[in-house]
């Protein structure tokens, strides 16, 4: 079904379907969003001190750090 289908078809909806239909969508996207964050966090839990950068180098590498 094309993007465009789908519209035609939510607008059709009653009121409450519509309804139950955004609580999935924020539903839908908050899942992802958690395991978008669980993947950074494992990054951040690496166990290898060979991969790991300071604070200062960080900074550098963002462009924050003073010149």
């Amino acid at each position: 079904m094309s993007f465009e289908a789908l519209t035609r078809e939510v607008a059709a909806w009653p009121d409450d379907q519509v309804r139950r239909f955004q609580a999935f969508l924020v539903t839908l996207r908050h899942q992802r969003e958690q395991g978008t964050l669980e993947k950074l966090a494992a990054k951040l839990d690496d166990p290898d001190p060979t991969r790991w950068i300071s604070l200062e180098d960080a900074e550098k590498r963002l462009g924050l750090a003073d010149a």
